[in-house]
């Protein structure tokens, strides 16, 4: 049962890096739902499991009607995501509460279970009872205090440039400021920003400013207070201003809107405060601090140390998470298990995969049978500690496995892709019996559930599918025709076996794969022949893993193989079901394919696949 990070924004301002924070604070890794981007780069960098959501607009102010479309695709993406997830908790991460949305936000508010802020002033607008304040926190071993530069006083303004944060005010108080000179670190966010800093451009070239505004674009912030003898914040309704903790402990004074975050940051000790959108009046303050910058940042550093650490904050946040959503049921005697995986050029993918599973599954052991690979997958699997099965060759993924499978001496097999990274514990759960393999619940990187659990060919539930898109199905019938779609266990034809669990002894029974197929449709003929031997096949939604797909085979095919998938699953259909079902799946899957390009075309959307699939599917058929 994971916790659940979403993120609207896939940026890595302060409160995206306040997110990441917070998320590694925890015991064990969360998942976290966000576009792709830096945010997302740097969640997978700490550890965090990423589902990548659709990337959105950030202007809503200005886009108003189309911003509720975004919102409501949001909404959907995400329902999907936590129906397939579970979580414990879900952490709805970045919301505003200005004029603009903050009724909307209130409301979202009201039905939460617990609410965090990262200031009071956010908590105030909320105007709810109960808000949990807790400040973003600085990694003090980075912004360390260091010595004032030599030569004329530079003044730092860090931050996106966007009209809220207001840097057309910086501009207005260095004018008044003729001994100083301007370094503004950032670029715009959106259409708007980037019309804004044109205007600034403009403006600095002006008589009493030309010379004196350097536009750096986006830097490391410790370098760039390590440069600077001060920090000018100009937001007037900054929610709370990590750059200015970050100020402080790096040693630097602080000048800021006496509004909002900076109350709660900034005060005589550290810095100076005047009145929000007043440049004469943050002039003087601008002077005043210069004048005393060294005082102010020996106080800044202590204010800091004692109020801002990110340690403090991570406790914060790691106590509140811990005790809230329903606790995890008592587990029972855990069965030892291996975890078995074949590489073939899976060294990008195999990291995550072993991390995850040192993560969620520590006591498993993970057995790797290298095919031929002419990368590092081997070094990488053994330097992880994994028993590493080297062969001089690509033997095909089915013979692969049943050399890992014999290797296995624990009761528990798990067969698995080098491109699949376990969410949680819950594959460690599942206790399979004699005569079962077990097929975990299947997310695609952007949190969507994948088919890989199926009907057998050529029955009526095919035919379900092949006449109506799941989507347009009543759930009981989706959830007949198309078992992946289920919430509670069900027994199935065949699973795709980028993750299939059965006690070791079950596998070594059935073989566990027909050694004569060397790519595609091992898997639909060991759930046939399993049935056949009366091994069921069952779908367990109550454990999850992600699968990135097609790790090694896309590269060799130059994307999907249609073809020989469909030649595979002909051949295999006709050997265990025989000719005339093998013949009615094909036209079965070929009136799938035309219902889906005439439905596509008819909504004006892309079907290229699709008809890639079916030209692939008449070459298998000879027709």
């Amino acid at each position: 049962m994971p916790v659940l990070f979403v993120s609207y924004s896939g940026l890595l301002g302060g409160a995206e890096r306040l997110l990441l924070d917070a998320a590694t604070a925890l015991d064990a890794p969360p998942t976290l739902a966000c576009p792709e981007g830096p945010l997302a780069e740097h969640a997978r960098a700490a550890g965090l499991h990423v589902l990548a959501v659709r990337a959105r607009p950030l202007e809503l102010r200005e886009r108003r009607a189309a911003a509720l479309a975004d919102l409501a695709g949001l909404r959907r993406e995400l329902a999907a995501i936590v129906d397939a997830l579970q979580p414990r908790l879900v952490y709805a991460w970045g919301m505003r509460a200005g004029p603009a949305i903050g009724r909307a936000v209130r409301a979202a508010a009201r039905r939460a279970d617990v609410v965090t802020a990262a200031s009071e002033c956010i908590a105030a607008e909320l105007e709810l009872a109960g808000v949990h304040v807790i400040h973003p926190g600085v990694d003090l071993h980075r912004f360390t205090p260091s010595a004032l530069p030599d030569g004329p006083p530079e003044v730092l303004v860090l931050g996106a440039i966007e009209p809220w944060k207001r840097p057309d005010l910086a501009l207005e108080i260095a004018a008044r400021s003729p001994d100083v000179r301007l370094r503004l670190a950032g670029s715009p966010i959106s259409p708007v920003g980037r019309r804004l800093l044109a205007q600034l451009r403009h403006r600095a070239e002006r008589p009493d400013l030309a010379g004196r505004v350097e536009f750096a674009g986006p830097l490391e912030a410790a370098q760039a207070l390590a440069r600077a003898h001060c920090l000018l914040h100009c937001a007037e309704r900054e929610p709370f201003g990590m750059v200015m903790a970050e100020a402080l402990a790096a040693g630097r004074p602080v000048v800021a809107p006496a509004a909002c975050g900076p109350l709660e940051i900034v005060d005589p000790t550290c810095g100076r405060l005047y009145e929000p959108g007043n440049a004469e009046a943050a002039a003087a303050a601008l002077t005043e601090a210069l004048n005393n910058a060294q005082e102010l940042g020996e106080a800044g550093r202590a204010k800091a140390e004692s109020k801002f650490s990110r340690a403090r904050t991570q406790e914060g946040y790691s106590k509140l998470i811990g005790v809230r959503g329903p606790r995890p049921a008592a587990r029972g005697p855990q069965p030892e298990l291996a975890l078995v995986t074949i590489t073939h050029n899976s060294a990008r993918h195999l990291p995550a995969f072993l991390r995850s599973a040192q993560r969620h599954l520590p006591g498993a052991r993970v057995v790797v049978v290298d095919s031929g690979s002419e990368d590092d997958s081997a070094a990488i699997a053994r330097a992880a500690g994994a028993t590493v099965i080297e062969l001089e060759e690509n033997v095909g993924f089915g013979r692969a496995n049943n050399i890992g499978v014999a290797e296995v001496s624990e009761p528990v097999t798990v067969l698995v892709n080098p491109d699949v990274e376990l969410l949680d514990s819950s594959l460690g759960d599942l206790v399979p019996g004699e005569d079962e393999l077990l097929a975990p619940l299947v997310l695609s990187p952007d949190g969507s559930r994948q088919d890989t659990a199926q009907a057998e060919p050529a029955t009526p539930a095919a035919l379900a599918i092949a006449l109506v898109p799941p989507a347009a199905m009543p759930a009981p019938l989706r959830h007949a025709a198309c078992p992946w779609t289920a919430n509670s266990p069900r027994r199935v034809g065949w699973a795709v076996a980028c993750c299939v669990l059965a006690r070791t002894s079950t596998l070594r029974r059935l073989g566990p794969f027909d050694e004569r197929i060397f790519m595609y449709g091992e898997d639909l003929e060991l759930g046939l022949r399993a049935s056949d031997a009366g091994i069921g096949t069952w779908f367990r939604p109550d454990a999850r893993v992600l699968h990135h797909s097609a790790h090694s085979s896309q590269p060799k095919f130059q994307g999907e193989p249609f073809e020989l998938l469909a030649r595979q699953r002909r051949s295999v259909v006709g050997e265990r079901r025989g000719s005339r079902r093998a013949r009615l799946d094909h036209l079965l899957q070929a009136t799938t394919f035309v219902d889906r390009i005439a439905l596509k075309t008819l909504s004006r959307r892309g079907s290229e696949r699709e008809r890639a699939q079916l030209r692939a599917l008449r070459k298998a058929g000879g027709g």
